[in-house]
Formats: C-alpha cells, structure tokens, sequence
C-alpha cells in the first residue's frame, strides 16, 4: 500500500512539473519574441453556456449540451471510418483501448486501497 500511494504521488508531482515547465517555457518564449501578453498556446473561455478554445491561434467554439444525438448518423459514421482505416489504425485503437481500460482499472484498485486503508483506521 505504501509503494502505491508513493508511486501515485510521484506520479503527481510529476505531471504537476511537466505542466509548470510547459507554462514557464510559454511565458519566457513569450519574453524573448517580445509579445508578452499575447494570447496563450491554449486559451479557454466560457461564455453563456458555450465554451470557445483557441488553440495555436484556431478557434472551436462548442455549445454545451449538444441538443440531440443522432445514433443512426454516428452509427454510420463509425462503420465508415471503420472501412477505410488500415490494419496499423484498427491496432492503434485497439491497443490505445486496452491501455485505457488498464489504467481505469489501476485507478479503481489503487483507489479502493485507499478506501479500504481509510475505513480500517
């Protein structure tokens, strides 16, 4: 239990510093070219329900709830990127889901660890 909650918080303290390294690098780059304040690499804004990211300069505006789904359009849209990928793309996926569904279910033992710890105490 004690390698675990170790491993996860250095795991933490990991990504906290790729992310604060990532934002320092921005901020001097920014210092260097000269355009200090300019719009960041990722920018972020909700507004009345709807959110706009920029990213690199490109905006996606997306509304928050999407109204209604259309199961037969995304049926149909799944079957045919399904045609035309590639065997290294269906592997891809394939491996990229199983890496997914690993890590959730590392995430609910490593949590049930502490669960169990915290009603044991």
């Amino acid at each position: 239990m004690r390698w675990a909650a170790q491993v996860t918080a250095l795991l933490m303290v990991l990504m906290f510093g790729v992310f604060l390294g990532i934002d320092t690098a921005e901020q001097n780059i920014q210092k260097i070219q000269g355009n200090e304040g300019a719009p960041r690499a990722v920018h972020i804004t909700p507004e009345n329900g709807r959110v706009e990211i920029s990213v690199m300069g490109h905006v996606v505006e997306t509304e928050n709830p999407v109204s209604q789904e259309n199961v037969q359009r995304v049926n149909q849209v799944k079957h045919s990127v399904q045609q035309n990928s590639g065997i290294l793309a269906k592997m891809g996926n394939e491996m990229g889901s199983g890496i997914r569904q690993g890590a959730r279910k590392a995430i609910e033992v490593i949590v049930g660890w502490l669960d169990s710890n915290d009603k044991n105490r």
